[in-house]
């Protein structure tokens, strides 16, 4: 179900003035707009995906962690190509799933901890565009180790790339992903809670939107009743929708229900 989707009426001819019509008109679908009814979720990415307007629609590619024996280096990639280009190294422990090329077509990305490589070019994280606030953890991070990460996933549209990177962490902390972007040649961390790369929506101009999250209740993180889902411009300042997200059991952030506030 789309919860931005709005009811079309089609209207032919009216037996009374079409002033009346309208009004009968509204009567009828405000109500009903201003309370539709929750939607029911079990995952951020349904949810997301369910705004409609995803800036990356198709399913994402699974990247490898190949690692060198002697000394110890990592990086996350789609083809054991973008490894060697990063490390020259003779010796490699490598996942056996991982092609040497990535396949015709395909990705053809890597993330070695302080860059996203796309082919032969390189995007520092250092030089990245943070829309996270401050108070989120690894907001300001410019590296990440790579065997800290538990799974990376990698989509592409056109010359736009975003990285799922899931940490090996666990109680509340799996609820934050580090999530890059790269648009319009620049790289960009998302806001880490519950983030998401189907989160990322497009916007005019060739620009994008993405979900900002802040918890409900007096608690917070600790008892958190639901949450707060902003959706903002690339600015970082601009407000285009919000969700409100309230769980169906305090204690589980994963079974909600979805409205639109405004």
């Amino acid at each position: 179900m789309m919860l931005d989707a709005l009811p079309t009426t089609h209207m032919e001819s009216t037996p009374f003035p079409f002033p009346r019509a309208l009004a009968v008109l509204l009567s009828v679908c405000l109500p009903a707009a201003a309370h539709a009814a929750p939607v029911m979720f079990t995952d951020y990415s349904d949810f997301y995906r369910s705004l409609g307007g995803a800036l990356f629609p198709e399913s994402g590619t699974s990247l490898a962690m190949p690692c060198t024996e002697s000394p110890r280096q990592c990086l996350w990639a789609t083809s054991m190509h973008q490894a060697l280009r990063r490390y020259d190294q003779p010796l490699w422990t490598t996942p056996g799933d991982l092609p040497m090329t990535p396949p015709k077509g395909g990705l053809d990305v890597a993330f070695d901890g302080q860059a996203l490589m796309v082919g032969a070019r390189r995007w520092p994280m250092s030089r990245a565009v943070s829309l996270a606030s401050p108070q989120w953890p690894s907001a300001s991070e410019t590296t990440i180790d790579p065997e800290s990460l538990a799974a990376v996933t990698a989509w592409q549209r056109g010359t736009s790339v975003c990285l799922d990177m899931h940490y090996s962490s666990s109680g509340t902390a799996v609820r934050y992903t580090a999530v890059l972007l790269l648009h319009g040649e620049r790289l960009y961390t998302l806001p880490p809670l519950f983030a998401s790369c189907a989160g990322v929506r497009e916007a005019p101009h060739g620009g994008f939107s993405y979900p900002s999250a802040t918890y409900l209740g007096a608690e917070q993180e600790n008892h958190p009743t639901g949450l707060q889902v902003d959706y903002v411009l690339s600015d970082g300042k601009t407000r285009v929708a919000r969700y409100l997200l309230r769980f169906a059991d305090q204690g589980d952030p994963y079974r909600f229900e979805a409205t639109r506030s405004d």
